[in-house]
């Protein structure tokens, strides 16, 4: 009978390792397909192990969380996914991803801790890691999101006094962003840029191809930049001191920010000195002192 169990878990474990290197490695004919059409470069890139690993599970849900009736949140999702510039997964696979975690972060739990500390979590308990497993994967998609906002953030100046030295040059709007473009070097900036070139020239006004580019960054500043721009070209205005004044109002923006986080830097370090280099301190300084007093002269003249 152990026997038969050894084999069983055997087969088991390299079925899995087989789906496992299946998902992880991409099929060469898919490969081939999207590099012909030039989609993401040929290979649907899954940077987070965790999702590689759980993919071969939550596809096989695939047909049933297409059912599910919530359009508030596919339309949300599908949003960030499109400013997390995110092409690995879809939303019915990020609810069927949802109820996997939901499941799996529980049972891993209740598993280990009876074989480690032998005791059983308590009902609560599972309660609460289904809840943290259920809502995860959305922290993760909004970590992305974040995390790539925050590198458009951090290109935005730069990439805005090259605009606007290409346009004041003498080049139209359209070209100073091809020349960006091309002479910039590789983010997430650049990229969206790159969206908006495309979207011109496959026949969009240059109006909704800003506004497309405000809809997928989904920031403040680019924003107000787009609105800036449409309005400018609406009325016909010059875009020179348009951008010229949007390039000072980032840089400075930018210093501000730098300010803030120096400031913001200088009291998060109060809590590790008051509970780690402090108490230390104490230690040298009043420790003699202290063994002095205990144990009166005696401890002084052994020092000594």
């Amino acid at each position: 009978m152990s026997d038969l169990f050894l084999y069983i878990v055997a087969g088991l474990s390299g079925g899995a390792m087989f789906v496992f290197i299946l998902y992880l490695f991409p099929d060469q004919s898919e490969v081939d397909a999207r590099r012909r059409l030039g989609v993401g470069g040929g290979v649907r890139q899954t940077p987070s192990l965790l999702l590689r690993i759980v993919r071969p599970l939550f596809v096989l849900l695939v047909p049933i969380t297409a059912r599910i009736p919530v359009p508030k949140y596919r339309e949300k999702t599908r949003h960030k996914f499109v400013t997390a510039a995110m092409e690995e997964i879809t939303v019915d696979e990020m609810l069927a991803y949802k109820i996997i975690m939901a499941v799996s972060v529980p049972v891993f739990f209740f598993f280990s801790v009876k074989s480690l500390a032998g005791r059983v979590i308590p009902w609560w308990g599972v309660v609460l890691m289904a809840l943290f497993g259920f809502f995860f994967p959305d922290q993760w998609l909004n970590g992305r999101v974040q995390m790539r906002q925050k590198e458009i953030l951090k290109a935005l100046p730069y990439v805005m006094d090259l605009l606007t030295l290409s346009v004041e040059a003498g080049l139209d709007f359209v070209a100073g962003i091809g020349k960006v473009v091309e002479k910039s070097a590789p983010s997430a900036l650049i990229d969206e840029f790159r969206l908006l070139l495309q979207e011109i020239q496959v026949g969009n006004t240059r109006q909704q191809a800003l506004r497309n580019l405000a809809f997928r960054v989904d920031m403040v500043e680019i924003n107000s930049f787009v609105s800036l721009l449409v309005q400018a070209d609406e009325l016909g205005a010059s875009i020179g001191p348009v951008l010229r004044a949007q390039s000072d109002l980032f840089r400075t923006q930018r210093f501000q920010r730098a300010e803030k986080a120096g400031a913001a830097a200088a009291q998060k370090i109060l809590f590790p000195l008051v509970l780690c280099i402090l108490p230390a301190v104490f230690i040298v300084i009043f420790g003699p002192i202290a063994l002095s007093f205990l144990y009166g002269g005696g401890f002084a003249a052994k020092a000594g």
